[in-house]
């Protein structure tokens, strides 16, 4: 695939949201509001959020208006100024070492440090589930096939896995998976583990490729912002070092999506990791599932940060698109945009797509 046709939005694709609209969780991933659940002690914490800046640093907003501005602290400042528990103190830094605020990142980033019932509760909104159905259909096909002799059946939770295999298919589902016990030598009480555990990370897997799927537009359009400001003689004659920069940005936002669209279908075939089953492959699968929640989680989070800075700068309510000029572009591109973002390319290097090494 051409690098043009990669960045290129399609043509009917809508405009990229305005800055000061207010996406939904699958889309923003930059910045926490810390009452989304419960995970502090402490009721002055709860009423802040933490937000990624520009360089991509996290700084805790204590004003939590836009209209007031950041108050930066970091965990230790905050800690000793709210009389903040151990608990409390160990989860803002815990929070403060992620680059996404996604659900999945502080799933993974959390687990220890929340108690049993407050990690639960830790989850995507039931709205937001119905959203990745389409998704999770496309995933657990060739899997419903062999445990339900059903591929349209749908699981957006472990609850709803629990609920199919012991609802009307109940004869059905025991019998697939009495033989698939018998053939992998695992008893069917943990294959059922197994099966629900899956239906987890497939939700996972859809939250991410649908956040990726709605904010590539935006993405395209913004790379295609980016790659004009050296049609302009004037300001490539003034800015010799700006085609480069350009170039490297546009490199990276091609190696973004072609590393994002081949990690997504890898998991069209997920089904075949029933071939061969057994518990350890199972567990050493999920291991490397759940480890590249944060990886992908930061690499969107990192194109949203610029984006989101380019978009209040050039596209926020009221701002008429006469009003930027090619020099303003290349001004704010060199000052506010590329600067950092070479950061990206680590959690690029990370990103692997699905059953190398463990579902051959």
């Amino acid at each position: 695939m051409q690098a043009a046709a990669l960045l290129d939005p399609p043509r009917s694709s809508a405009p990229a949201p305005a800055p000061d609209a207010k996406p939904g969780a699958l889309q923003r991933f930059f910045e926490l509001p810390l009452n989304r659940w419960q995970l502090f002690d402490s009721g002055t914490l709860r009423s802040s959020k933490i937000v990624l800046a520009s360089d991509l640093n996290p700084v805790i907003d204590f004003f939590n208006s836009e209209d007031v501005g950041i108050g930066g602290r970091n965990a230790k400042q905050t800690a000793a100024e709210l009389h903040l528990s151990s608990a409390d103190e160990q989860r803002l830094a815990a929070l403060l070492r992620l680059r996404s605020y996604d659900v999945y990142s502080l799933r993974a980033a959390l687990g220890a440090h929340l108690a049993p019932e407050q990690f639960e509760k830790l989850v995507l909104p039931d709205s937001e589930k119905r959203l990745l159905e389409g998704y999770t259909r496309d995933y657990t096909r060739a899997l419903f096939a062999l445990i339900f002799q059903d591929g349209t059946q749908e699981v957006p939770d472990r609850q709803r896995m629990r609920d199919l295999l012991e609802g009307s298919t109940t004869e059905i589902v025991q019998k697939n998976v009495m033989v698939l016990a018998q053939k992998f030598g695992i008893k069917p009480v943990e294959l059922v583990n197994y099966i629900a555990g899956l239906g987890e990370m497939l939700l996972a897997i859809a939250f991410y490729r649908r956040a990726f799927e709605t904010s590539l537009p935006g993405m395209q359009q913004f790379l295609k912002e980016i790659r004009s400001i050296v049609d302009n003689a004037f300001v490539r004659a003034r800015n010799p070092e700006l085609a480069p920069g350009i170039e490297k940005m546009v490199g990276y936002g091609v190696r973004t999506i072609k590393l994002m669209q081949a990690y997504f279908a890898s998991f069209d075939d997920i089904g075949r990791i029933w071939e061969n089953i057994t518990p350890e492959r199972f567990r050493k699968i999920r291991e490397q599932v759940e480890e590249q929640y944060p990886t992908i989680g930061t690499t969107l989070c990192i194109w949203q940060v610029k984006i989101s800075a380019w978009n209040y700068r050039f596209h926020r309510h009221g701002r008429k698109a006469a009003d930027n000029s090619p020099v303003q572009f290349a001004q704010f591109f060199q000052e506010r945009i590329l600067p950092d973002f070479g950061k990206v390319t680590v959690h690029l290097d990370r990103i692997e797509q699905f059953g190398r090494g463990v579902a051959a």
